[in-house]
């Protein structure tokens, strides 16, 4: 794990904090071979950063949680450039 600076939260503790203030809706979606994926949805009206209508999938939660963790990371390093 590499050493952040203080004012850039921990990418795991910031997703959390998205989920639980509205910043995501999660969802379970089927696949074409019978299964289910879950899904991340900005939600409807959504005028925060990034695209209103993003969609994020993975095969489970804990997949789905790296992949907002990262999301976020990248998010973070886009808004300093």
């Amino acid at each position: 794990m590499t050493t952040e600076p203080a004012d850039i939260p921990d990418p795991r503790v910031r997703m959390l904090d998205d989920l639980i203030h509205g910043r995501w809706v999660l969802t379970l979606e089927p696949t074409p071979d019978g299964g289910t994926e879950v899904v991340a949805y900005r939600p409807l009206g959504w005028t925060g950063p990034g695209d209103p209508h993003e969609r994020l999938a993975a095969p489970d939660h804990a997949a789905l949680r790296e992949l907002l963790a990262r999301h976020h990371t990248t998010e973070t390093e886009q808004t300093r450039e």
